[in-house]
């Protein structure tokens, strides 16, 4: 929808003909961007940005080029498949000559800046909606939607800005605003129609599968989440967990979820948590808060006694585990999201107190490397846990053993979208500073059936060492998601 709203722009088209500028690194007096031959390019100025249009993607070597020419004085660079925006490092003032595919832009230094003219109106909600796509496309969901916001309270009455709105409101997972926005619009299209159904709320059945080296788990589970009132919803839920001990056995548990969660001012989230164990009389509580939008984002969690089978003790006479936790996530660039989470645990029994402390750390770096289809990237990720304290029984054995360790995986990174199927492939190798490296890989889908139905399912090895899973593990999961309520 927003490349649609970019086409419909009244500014003037340019056919941009054949060029002898066939390459971005021909040396010219400014920085230059230089798209394929034939290309229609609209290029316009608003509130001291450039906004440039195009029909036909920039490629990477001439952004690169730019980008490595002009230096310090570029302040923000942003670009998608259709629309780019540029704007001078603070300071800095620039102007731009077009020739035919070719966009040359000369950057003049603080000392020689004369004061700029007010900036005029004509073209601003273009170049706004064009700056708005170049944030969602750049993974700014929550930046696109402010900017929407405000564009929408200056043009109350656009029908294309309020479409604007409900998509960033959307694309920034507050699908309660998104569904009310797409309501009032009448909007009829498959996506809006999906976010329309689900406003009511959800119904799912997933199934996991956990095979380690002397643990394997079986859990089945299905669960409820609907809206009681404006920005409130409740959820409800059973699990039922399968466990096999090497050379124990099998054995069963029963697990009933609720939560309550609420959103307030947009931009924070908190859910209230309770959880029992029916087997084994083990039930807990805890809350969690999240602050922020995907690019800039700060969680909390707080869990006490909430029931637990990480372990084969856990699994044989029924465990618990209290938790405090504290991360953040924030996107560096358009292509660098960086994350870190560090709290601590305490592993109980059922009936006991504490056994087992242990202080967790994790963190992470997502690169992205190509962003057309397929994109490609690398993650890297960091996921440890440092034994603290481990309380013992009679015989003199850990009541809950665990054991200190610290994954480091590098992988590679592949996805794209095949029609509304969306699917990714992660592959690389794990290695564990206390011991034993191994590969780890999964893939990935994601797709709707029809308006009100969802599936969604994965697979895969991993090296990584977690509480109760040594050495390598296979994974799969999948889960059926029905909307509850009905589409226009």
């Amino acid at each position: 929808m927003i490349a649609l709203l970019i086409g419909l722009a009244d500014t003037p088209l340019l056919t941009v003909p054949a060029t002898v500028f066939a390459d971005a690194r021909v040396t010219a007096p400014a920085p230059v961007l230089v798209w394929p031959e034939r290309t229609i390019v609209r290029i316009e100025e608003a509130d001291g940005e450039l906004i440039a249009r195009f029909d036909r993607p920039l490629p990477p070597a001439s952004i690169d080029a730019f980008r490595a020419a002009a230096g310090d004085a570029i302040g923000d660079l942003r670009w998608n498949d259709d629309s780019l925006v540029l704007r001078a490092a603070p300071g800095w003032t620039m102007t731009w000559r077009q020739a035919g595919a070719r966009l040359s832009v000369a950057f003049i230094p603080p000392k020689v800046i004369e004061a700029p003219a007010p900036p005029t109106d004509d073209g601003a909600r273009d170049a706004e909606v064009a700056r708005i796509a170049a944030d969602a496309a750049a993974g700014y969901p929550g930046a696109a939607r402010r900017r929407a916001a405000a564009l929408a309270a200056r043009y109350p009455a656009d029908m294309s800005v309020a479409r604007l709105l409900a998509d960033t409101q959307a694309a920034d997972g507050d699908a309660a605003s998104a569904a009310r926005s797409y309501r009032a619009l009448a909007a009829d299209d498959p996506a809006a129609r999906r976010i329309i159904a689900a406003e009511p709320g959800t119904a799912s059945l997933g199934v996991t599968v956990r095979d380690g080296s002397d643990l394997s788990q079986i859990e089945l589970g299905g669960r409820v989440d609907a809206a009681v009132r404006d920005r409130v919803s409740v959820g409800g839920g059973v699990r039922q967990l399968v466990s096999r001990v090497d050379g124990r056995g099998a054995t069963g548990a029963t697990v009933v979820d609720a939560s309550v969660s609420t959103t307030m001012d947009e931009a924070i989230r908190v859910q209230l948590l309770a959880s029992a164990a029916l087997d084994d009389a083990v039930t807990g509580g805890g809350v969690r808060v999240v602050s922020g939008s995907a690019e800039a984002q700060v969680r909390a969690t707080l869990l006490r006694h909430m029931p637990d089978y990480s372990t084969a003790a856990q699994v044989l006479a029924g465990g618990y585990l209290s938790r405090a936790l504290v991360g953040m996530t924030y996107r560096l660039t358009p292509g660098v999201v960086v994350q870190a989470d560090a709290g601590a645990n305490r592993y109980g029994l059922a009936g006991m107190t504490g056994a087992s402390d242990t202080i967790v750390a994790s963190a992470g770096v997502d690169y992205l490397i190509r962003r057309q289809f397929p994109a490609l990237g690398l993650t890297y990720r960091y996921e440890a846990e440092y034994v603290q304290r481990m309380r013992r029984g009679a015989d003199g054995l850990a009541i809950v053993p665990l054991a200190t360790r610290e994954n480091h995986t590098l992988q590679g990174l592949v996805s794209g979208s095949l029609g509304v199927v969306q699917m990714t492939g992660l592959a690389g190798w794990t290695v564990d500073r206390f011991g034993g490296d191994g590969p780890t890989a999964s893939v990935g889908l994601a797709a709707p059936i029809g308006i009100g139905w969802r599936v969604e399912g994965s697979a895969g090895i991993t090296s990584i060492a977690r509480a109760g899973f040594t050495g390598r593990q296979l994974f799969a999961r999948a889960q059926l998601t029905r909307s509850l309520g009905e589409a226009p």
